[in-house]
């Protein structure tokens, strides 16, 4: 199962994750380096260390087949 983590890379390589994380045994991952600052050279936004966006859509779509079903409908009303 592929997930989005978010983290923070500290100058000596050490990632440091917004939410605990398990995992059981070595994980491949992939990690995308984002800038440090806005165009405006402001600080990019950190959320604060209790910030959780799990479940925040829980109940939005029963299932993946619904989500299909949905996505389905709309094409098909672009298309006409």
């Amino acid at each position: 199962m592929m997930q989005t983590l978010e983290a923070t890379l500290d100058e000596s390589g050490h990632l440091h994750f917004a939410e605990p994380v398990k995992i059981s045994g070595m994980q491949r991952v992939l990690v995308t380096l984002l800038d440090a600052s806005n165009e405006n050279g402001a600080s990019a936004y950190i959320p604060p260390k209790n910030f959780s966006a799990r479940g925040a859509m829980k109940g939005m779509l029963s299932s993946v087949d619904e989500f299909i079903a949905n996505k389905a409908a709309e094409i098909a009303l672009e298309e006409k």
